[in-house]
């Protein structure tokens, strides 16, 4: 990631890696994904339009052969650690399977000054007229967030002509989309079967650093282990390299990662 791409992101809160990962390599993530999914739901029908998206957290352990690598690409991991620093942490992985569209949101909300992000990685061309993500370059400016929030039932949202400030990320297979969790973004399509794996990972701190920032931490690390989980299994764990392992490290002498109830497929064998 060059300095130039780094100051984008900062900038506009998100940025495309375009072909980050080789045809053959997006096949094999495509036809586990589809398996691990299949196997998710137990052999019944892809999720269609009108009906719930499926979606699996955590979702690497259901193809840890598969899955497992991307936490150790260095063209995924070092983002994180140029824009996070090197002891960002990981939280969730997820499988997503869309069945339409999705209204102007963002997701997680940090204090200024502390980020969270993921890297997601769409398994199909997908254009506007297919549900691309769209954003809202800057959005994740609080002052502007606030703004949109207030207001954005009265503003014209749509990707089409550059007055609306809409900006969609037009997706080949092998891109990598790297964006902050507090940017507006929104699928302006109803068409179903947008395919996504996505890896979240969140900017580390201590109460010495920055109380508002650590609390936030603990709450929010609180929060998905309610919602969601156990991030990690014991295999995935066990098979981690130094890199991951310090991924991993920060969640669980927190008290997370490791502990708590266990909600989808996981190694803890």
């Amino acid at each position: 990631m060059t300095s130039e791409q780094i100051s984008f992101f900062q900038t506009f809160g998100f940025f495309q890696g375009r072909q980050v990962l080789a045809a053959a390599e997006l096949d094999k993530l495509s036809g586990a994904f589809d398996q691990a999914m299949e196997k998710a739901r137990d052999g019944a029908p892809i999720p269609q339009s009108g009906e719930k998206r499926q979606q699996v957290i955590p979702f690497f352990d259901y193809d840890p052969d598969a899955f497992y690598p991307l936490l150790d690409d260095e063209r995924i991991i070092e983002p994180f650690a140029l824009l996070l620093g090197e002891d960002f942490l990981l939280t969730l992985s997820e499988g997503i399977i869309h069945t339409g569209g999705s209204g102007w949101h963002h997701d997680a909300c940090a204090p200024d000054g502390l980020t969270t992000m993921r890297a997601a990685i769409y398994l199909d061309p997908l254009g506007p007229d297919d549900g691309c993500l769209t954003v809202i370059p800057g959005s994740h400016c609080r002052e502007f967030r606030e703004h949109l929030v207030a207001n954005r039932s009265q503003l014209d949202l749509a990707p089409e002509g550059g007055e609306s400030g809409a900006y969609p990320l037009v997706n080949e297979p092998g891109d990598v989309l790297f964006m902050n969790h507090k940017v507006h973004h929104a699928a302006l399509s109803d068409r179903p079967g947008r395919r996504a794996i996505h890896i979240n990972v969140a900017e580390n701190t201590t109460s010495e650093k920055n109380r508002e920032h650590f609390d936030w931490l603990v709450n929010f690390l609180e929060s998905e282990t309610k919602g969601w989980g156990r991030f990690y299994s014991d295999r995935l764990i066990r098979t981690a390299g130094p890199r991951r392992r310090a991924m991993l490290d920060r969640a669980m002498a927190l008290g997370f990662g490791n502990t708590r109830p266990i909600t989808h497929l996981q190694d803890l064998a």
